[in-house]
C-alpha cells in the first residue's frame, strides 16, 4: 500500500484550508482526491475529501478543524470513502455530480485507489438524475403509506413511531444533499439542530420545548413511553406532524431543483432568490416602542394585536414572544414605553414563550391564532422562527366559564317554569331569581376580567355574549314584565 508521502496539490490560496490539507497528509491518511469548489449560492466553499477506508471518514469528520472551518471561514467539508462516492455518482446523487467535477480538483492520487472522473453529459445525468429522485420519493410514499394506515385505525402511538421513521428518512436526505454526508445519530433533536446550521429555515417547523429538545419529537418520545393508544395525544396534533413532514419532504425536492439547476447552468450563474417582504403599517410610536423593547429583553416576535384610540389617546396592545420575560419587567417596560413616547401613548403588553403557548393550545388557540400571523409583526429576531404546531380542528375549552354558563342557564329555567307555570304559582320566585341574576353576573363579570390570555379585549367576553342569548327567554319575560332598566 503506498500512501503517497510526496504529494502535491493545487493551493486554494486560503491559509487555514491549505494548512489543514498539509496537516492530513502528514498523518498518513490514505486520501484517493481532493475536490474544492469556491462559494456557491448558500454562501459557502465545499472542500471534498475521499478517502480509501471507511473507518477513516468518522475519524476526520470528527477534527475540530472540519468544525472550525464552516463556523469560521464558511468551508463545508465532506469526507467520502472511495467505494461510496462511486456508488452515490452511480445513482445520480446531484451532490456528488456538482461538487466532484474535474474541473474542482485540487489533489489527485496518481498511485493508488480508483479515482472519481465525471464525463457524462447533461442528457445522461438528467437521466439518472430523474432515477434517484423517483426512488427518493417513492421509498418515501410507501413510509406515509404506513402512517396513514395506522391513522385510520385509530393507532396513534403505532402513526407517531411510524412518523419517527419518515422523520429519519427526510433528515438523511436533506443531511446528504447540504451537506453530504449523513449526520449518524438516532437522536432527532441532535439532527435537527445540526440541519439548522446548514438550513435555518428547518426551525421555522419545529416548536422548541426546550434548548435541547423539540416539542413534535418529544411527543415521539412519549409514544414510546405509552402503554395504550391515545392516553397522551390527541387526533388534532397529527395535522401538525403532516405540515412539517411536508416542510421537510418540500425542502428535499427544492434542494434536488436547486442541485440540477447548479449543475445545468454549470454554477456559472445563480439561483435568484426571492424574498418576500412582509409589510406593515407602522407608525413612529411603534418604531419607537420595539427600539425600548429589544433594548431592555431579548424577544423573539414581537405582534401588535389592537390598537384602541380614545379622543387623542391611543392605546397600542402588544404580545411578545421570549424567553423569561416577567411581569416585573413587562411592568418595566411598559414605564419606560411612557417615558419615550409621552401621555398621548399607552401600552398594554403580554408575554409568552413558544412552549407555553403550544402546551396550552385547547384553551387558547383562538386568540394565538388570530394575533401569531405576518400582517401582525412588526419585529422579528431571526426570519425562522416556528409558529406553534396548530390543532385542527380545534374546539376551545372555557374550563370555568362553562361551569358558570351552565349553571346560570339552569337557573334561568327553574325560573321561567315558575313565572309561566298556568296554576300561577309563584312562591320562590324573587328565590330563584335572585340566583339567575346572580350566576349571570358572576359569569358575564368573569368572561370580561378574566385573562383569556387576550385581557383587555374581550374575545371571551363576546363569546359569553353570545352564548347568554340561550338566556333570551328569561331576558324577555323581564323586560315584559316591567324590567324595562334591565340590560345585558
Amino acid at each position: 500500500m503506498k500512501t503517497s508521502n510526496q504529494f502535491q496539490f493545487t493551493q486554494i490560496g486560503h491559509e487555514f484550508i491549505d494548512s489543514s490539507i498539509n496537516q492530513l497528509f502528514r498523518q498518513h491518511y490514505l486520501i484517493i482526491q481532493i475536490f474544492f469548489n469556491q462559494t456557491d449560492d448558500s454562501g459557502c466553499a465545499h472542500l471534498i475529501i475521499v478517502v480509501e477506508h471507511k473507518n477513516d471518514v468518522d475519524e476526520l469528520m470528527r477534527k475540530k478543524w472540519v468544525d472550525k472551518a464552516f463556523k469560521e471561514y464558511k468551508v463545508k467539508v465532506c469526507v467520502f470513502y472511495s467505494s461510496e462516492i462511486h456508488h452515490r455518482f452511480s445513482l445520480g446523487d446531484p451532490f456528488i455530480e456538482l461538487y466532484c467535477r474535474p474541473s474542482a480538483i485540487i489533489y489527485q492520487n496518481a498511485d493508488y485507489g480508483k479515482p472519481l472522473i465525471i464525463k457524462r453529459n447533461w442528457k445522461k445525468f438528467s437521466n439518472k438524475f430523474e432515477d434517484y429522485k423517483d426512488s427518493l420519493f417513492h421509498d418515501h410514499d410507501l413510509l406515509l403509506t404506513q402512517v396513514r394506515g395506522f391513522l385510520t385505525d385509530e393507532s396513534s402511538v403505532s402513526a407517531l413511531l411510524a412518523y419517527e421513521n419518515v422523520f429519519k428518512y427526510d433528515f438523511r436526505y436533506l443531511e446528504e444533499l447540504y451537506t453530504g454526508n449523513g449526520f449518524n445519530s438516532e437522536n432527532l433533536n441532535e439532527r435537527i439542530r445540526n440541519l439548522s446550521k446548514h438550513i435555518p429555515e428547518i426551525q421555522s417547523h419545529f416548536v422548541c420545548q426546550s434548548r435541547s429538545e423539540y416539542y413534535l419529537i418529544h411527543l415521539i418520545g412519549k409514544a414510546r413511553e405509552a402503554s395504550k393508544d391515545d392516553l397522551f395525544f390527541k387526533n388534532e396534533m397529527f395535522e401538525a406532524f403532516r405540515i412539517a413532514e411536508d416542510s421537510l419532504s418540500g425542502m428535499i425536492e427544492k434542494r434536488l431543483h436547486q442541485l440540477k439547476n447548479m449543475i445545468k447552468i454549470g454554477c456559472s450563474d445563480k439561483e435568484d432568490i426571492n424574498e418576500t417582504a412582509e409589510t406593515n403599517d407602522k407608525d413612529a410610536v411603534l418604531d419607537i416602542a420595539v427600539e425600548v423593547i429589544v433594548k431592555s429583553i431579548e424577544v423573539e416576535e414581537i405582534y401588535i394585536f389592537h390598537k384602541a384610540v380614545y379622543g387623542s389617546n391611543t392605546t397600542y396592545y402588544l404580545l411578545l414572544l421570549g424567553l423569561n420575560i416577567g411581569n416585573d419587567k413587562l411592568k418595566s417596560i411598559t414605564q419606560s414605553l411612557k417615558s419615550h413616547t409621552g401621555d398621548q401613548s399607552d401600552f398594554v403588553l403580554i408575554s409568552h414563550d413558544r412552549y407555553w403557548i403550544q402546551k396550552n393550545l385547547y384553551f387558547y388557540q383562538s386568540f394565538f391564532a388570530n394575533v401569531i400571523q405576518s400582517k401582525n409583526k412588526i419585529y422579528q429576531s431571526y426570519p425562522f422562527h416556528p409558529e406553534p404546531h396548530w390543532e385542527y380542528p380545534h374546539t376551545p375549552i372555557y374550563a370555568d366559564l362553562d361551569y358558570y354558563f351552565e349553571a346560570a342557564t339552569k337557573f334561568s329555567e327553574q325560573f321561567l317554569a315558575l313565572a309561566e307555570d298556568e296554576k300561577e304559582n309563584y312562591q320562590g320566585l324573587p328565590y330563584f331569581f335572585t340566583l339567575f341574576f346572580l350566576s349571570f353576573c358572576r359569569t358575564y363579570i368573569y368572561a370580561k376580567l378574566y385573562y383569556m390570555p387576550n385581557y383587555p379585549i374581550t374575545v371571551c367576553g363576546d363569546y359569553v355574549s353570545l352564548q347568554i342569548l340561550n338566556c333570551e327567554n328569561t331576558i324577555t319575560y323581564l323586560k315584559n314584565s316591567g324590567l324595562s332598566s334591565f340590560r345585558i
